[in-house]
């Protein structure tokens, strides 16, 4: 189960605002009349567009001519999934029951770890319990929501010093766990510095990692502004809104804080990242994040398949769009952390976390 929940962490129904929309008019069910409601609804409704430099009148016409009323259901979802994959959108996804899910995030395969080919979450699970007895010494604190997710958190020693470490695995939770993180912050105000693991966190609900930002922040800041698609043109976009850190009495302060990310850190976690790098002693190490950033508009197709398209622009604090120094805007790219530091699982077998290692002896010395 948690293989098929990570992989769309960063495409599931983790994301940071999440409505579902249902088509409301007649279409008719047929192989052409379901591939025209998928490709009108992101003509009416998607953010990006311009953003990814898309054509999408051409692309339309390009899957559109190879579907006849002869077409089956295995063709037709193909030939969908081929036309959301020119997006490259993290949160861009189609669901047929009989054929599974697809990501338009041209990353999918990506296993979890470098060293490996196939995904299999129980690697992930191993990790998690390799941090925990090699580095928490099995003397952390732990929290399990309703839906299994682990929240753990401890201390790490070396070479005479004392790191905070706290694995923050989802934003999904209705019921999130912030005591058990306030509380965890509480214990680290006089370490050496904290280790905020993101990895593997697929995202969920905006007021959750919001709370977990703002007491992690140590400045009210600008992070981010966003505008959302609202004109029948693809650059008809709202006003841009601005999104500022909040800290509050509380927040930690004055401790340096390593961010641990990688491809399936998403959404959330991805918002979370931006607004802790806009703080001053702050550092990201791992890999580049998975790309989605929009929020998130459900639909269900005639014949029942299920797509979700992203109405939302996300740009930096001085109001250019969020990209990479090429220029490349990053849905579907991910942020590239402070530092590149990707595991092996045979590493992590032996007990060796190699992204731990690494933000530990990044710290400033005293």
């Amino acid at each position: 189960m948690r293989s098929i929940l990570i992989i769309i962490s960063t495409a599931l129904l983790l994301f940071s605002s999440c409505e579902e929309d249902l088509l409301k008019h007649e279409f008719k069910n047929t192989p052409r009349g379901n591939y025209d409601v998928l490709w009108s609804e992101f003509d009416r409704l998607y953010g990006a567009f311009e953003a990814k430099h898309i054509n999408w009148d051409s692309l339309g016409e390009v899957y559109r001519s190879q579907i006849y009323d002869e077409t089956t259901g295995e063709e037709l979802f193909s030939l969908m999934s081929g036309l959301i994959a020119e997006l490259n959108d993290g949160h861009v996804d189609i669901y047929a029951p009989e054929f599974g899910l697809f990501s338009s995030w041209s990353r999918r395969r990506k296993p979890y770890f470098k060293d490996v080919v196939d995904q299999d979450w129980s690697d992930v699970v191993e990790m998690r319990i390799n941090i925990k007895a090699e580095y928490l010494k099995g003397r952390q604190r732990e929290y399990t929501d309703d839906e299994g997710y682990n929240f753990f958190s401890g201390y790490i020693e070396n070479r005479g010093k004392t790191y905070g470490y706290l694995c923050i695995p989802t934003f999904t939770s209705d019921n999130f766990p912030f005591s058990f993180v306030s509380s965890a912050v509480d214990s680290f105000r006089h370490t050496s510095g904290v280790l905020l693991d993101l990895r593997f966190n697929g995202g969920g609900m905006t007021e959750n990692f919001v709370k977990v930002m703002n007491i992690f922040s140590s400045e009210k800041k600008l992070f981010l502004k966003s505008r959302l698609r609202d004109g029948t043109e693809h650059n008809d976009l709202s006003e841009m809104t601005s999104h500022y850190t909040n800290p509050g009495p509380s927040s930690l302060r004055d401790v340096p804080i390593a961010v641990l990310v990688n491809s399936f850190t998403a959404s959330a976690a991805e918002h979370l990242l931006l607004g802790l790098e806009s703080q001053p002693g702050v550092f990201s190490i791992g890999d580049t994040t998975h790309g989605a950033f929009s929020t998130v508009k459900e639909k269900i197709l005639p014949n029942g398949w299920q797509f979700r398209i992203g109405p939302q622009v996300v740009y930096a604090p001085n109001g250019r769009l969020l990209a990479n120094e090429e220029g490349e805007y990053l849905e579907g790219i991910g942020i590239a952390p402070d530092y590149y530091s990707e595991n092996k699982l045979a590493f992590i077998r032996m007990g060796y976390d190699l992204v731990i290692v690494r933000a530990i002896h990044l710290f400033p010395d005293e």
